[in-house]
């Protein structure tokens, strides 16, 4: 098997050079299918827009650590979720001063316990490149709930990087009214040229303080598909409907524990009961 830490799927999922021409959101870096919802869930799983009957804007800002040891703004993503309905816009700066940008339109529906959800994705470049995502979202029991997405349906080729398909599958469970959540996700993707099957895994914790206190702190873990720890991300942040959070990441990199990227988000939302 091949060894890749979560945090490197991108990569992995290209087949030329031009690899670090793509980056995927960053809410699907500390958010998981199976517990997300409202504007951030357009970017990690359509299906889960539909899980909460709301209306949500949400921004957020990325910097990430450099060759030099800067920190230099990376990318930025806005998103909207209007029962269900999703718009959203990713722009990505690289190193070599080139960008790209990525529209995202989705739709999350659902029925019963079951959600289901499908995602457009637009890319630029010298021709718009799309793919389709399609999620699903199945609550067993209250506080119990499993998720499957489907990515890069039509492995578009952009900026010269092959787009591979590839799915993930994830378990969430929310105890203590709330106040303690489990995450846990596995990803999959098609090697290069479509040879073989690279995995990697992620696992999640959630403690909320209550809706008195609305502050939560989350802890994310990824590993490789030998189980070697690839990154750890922290998140806190404060309030429900309406939130802002700080989110870090780090790895160990000859030895040393090093913070590799940062980000800020901010959300405005309403929940219709």
């Amino acid at each position: 098997m091949t060894r890749m830490p979560i945090g490197l799927l991108a990569v992995l999922l290209v087949a030329s050079p031009a690899a670090a021409q793509v980056r995927g959101a960053r809410s699907a870096d500390y958010l998981f299918g199976a517990s997300t919802w409202g504007a951030r869930a357009l970017w990690v799983n359509p299906a889960a827009q539909g899980m909460v009957d709301e209306a949500s804007l949400m921004a957020e800002g990325l910097v990430e650590r450099d060759g030099d040891g800067d920190f230099p703004f990376s990318q930025y993503t806005i998103g909207f979720n209007s029962r269900g309905f999703g718009l959203g816009f990713r722009r990505d700066m690289f190193p070599n001063d080139s960008a790209g940008n990525t529209w995202r339109f989705g739709f999350g529906r659902g029925l019963g316990t079951l959600a289901i959800g499908a995602a457009l994705n637009m890319y630029s470049g010298p021709e718009t490149e799309r793919s389709v995502d399609i999620g699903l979202r199945y609550r067993i029991m209250s506080g119990l709930n499993l998720a499957l997405l489907f990515e890069n349906i039509g492995q578009p080729v952009v900026r010269d990087s092959a787009l591979r398909f590839g799915g993930a599958a994830g378990v969430s469970w929310t105890t203590l009214q709330g106040a303690l959540g489990l995450d846990l996700e596995a990803h999959g993707n098609q090697g290069v040229e479509g040879v073989g099957l690279v995995t990697a895994y992620r696992g999640g914790l959630r403690l909320n303080m209550g809706r008195s206190l609305p502050l939560a702190l989350q802890g994310v873990l990824e590993l490789d598909d030998d189980f070697d720890v690839g990154r750890l991300l922290l998140a806190l942040s404060f309030g429900h409907e309406s939130l802002a959070a700080l989110v870090g990441g780090g790895r160990r990199e000859d030895g040393t524990s090093r913070l590799t990227d940062l980000s800020l988000v901010l959300q405005a939302g309403k929940e219709f009961r």
